[in-house]
């Protein structure tokens, strides 16, 4: 079982947002980054950028600029996590309506078989490059979004250039042509050591000027930073540089020199308004659901049993649209 190993580097996250652009460019680690071994091959990348249009409505599987092909998003609270149970899966469903888990199929057969009928999508990913040849194989038939590749910028991730991830990127976007999914870029962060690029925006920006008419649907990123200032810079940023909707598939509050629950909860009380509030955020994803050692940002107990902070998570009132 692949189990995510945390590594992180600090720094200090508590300005005012004006600030925080150069402080975050200018330290060593700007946001905690987490380490997720992924059961594929090493390899790959991907990238997103102001190619393509779209609305936080839905995004579109056909060309660019379409809004075409997938359905639109009636919810968008989720989590990443990979080993979920049915009786998770359960726990989570009354507010939590999809889940991905760094790979290209659903966690185990049973999940695989039950999540719809639970109302919970799962999203794959193509973790790095070497994934695409499986993509036929094992992507599941009922897909509606294919999420890029992890953390391209990192050295200890998918770990390619934005030109590697360009020469990769024409192949999702053939199989995704073919099953009518939309697809959404690699997620990335800044870096804090051991990466081809350190500023996720520069990394973009490259992949995009590598790849002008690369169609990507929606835009994703991570963030570990425990503010909410930290989070609407953030957000502004992706917001005033590219047009898709944008989807943050992990975040929570490591980043700091105290984790403890009580942090969690009070950041994830910040957080979750603006992300529910935000028209250009489709989707977003708590990290995680069970931490092999920061059990403060854990949504699950034992089997089918959500902590406290998981109740939170789900009991929290959502913007679903009709």
């Amino acid at each position: 079982m692949r189990s995510p190993t945390p590594l992180w580097t600090r720094c200090l996250l508590g300005l005012a947002a004006p600030l925080l652009a150069s402080s975050l460019l200018g330290c060593e680690g700007s946001s905690t980054e987490v380490l997720h071994q992924n059961t594929t091959s090493a390899g790959g990348a991907g990238g997103a950028g102001p190619g393509t249009t779209g609305t936080s409505e839905g995004v579109g599987a056909g060309g660019a600029g379409s809004t075409g092909g997938a359905a639109a998003l009636p919810c968008k609270r989720g989590m990443a996590y990979g080993y979920n149970s049915v009786a998770d899966l359960k726990a989570l469903s009354p507010g939590v309506s999809w889940w991905y888990n760094w790979a290209l199929q659903p966690d185990n057969d049973s999940v695989g078989s039950a999540h719809a009928g639970l109302g919970i999508d799962f999203v794959p990913m193509a973790w790095n490059g070497n994934a695409i040849p499986d993509l036929a194989a094992k992507v599941p038939g009922d897909t509606r979004y294919l999420l890029g590749f992890n953390e391209p910028n990192f050295g200890q991730q998918a770990n390619m250039t934005p030109t590697e991830a360009a020469a990769a990127w024409p192949k999702m976007e053939e199989f995704a042509k073919a099953h009518d999914i939309a697809l959404v870029s690699p997620a990335v962060n800044y870096c804090g050591g051991n990466c081809n690029v350190t500023d996720p925006f520069d990394w973009l920006d490259q992949f995009f000027a590598a790849c002008p008419t690369c169609k990507v649907d929606a835009v994703a990123m991570h963030w570990y930073a425990c503010t909410k200032d930290a989070l609407n810079f953030y957000l502004d940023k992706f917001e005033s540089k590219y047009k898709q909707p944008l989807w943050l598939t992990e975040f929570s509050c490591l980043d700091a020199s105290d984790t403890s629950v009580a942090v969690q909860t009070a950041y994830m009380n910040e957080a979750l308004p603006i992300l529910e509030a935000d028209p250009r955020v489709a989707r977003y994803a708590w990290f995680t659901g069970r931490h092999d050692t920061i059990h403060s940002i854990d949504l699950l107990g034992s089997d089918g049993q959500l902590t406290p902070l998981g109740q939170q998570y789900v009991q929290y009132p959502q913007s679903c649209k009709k």
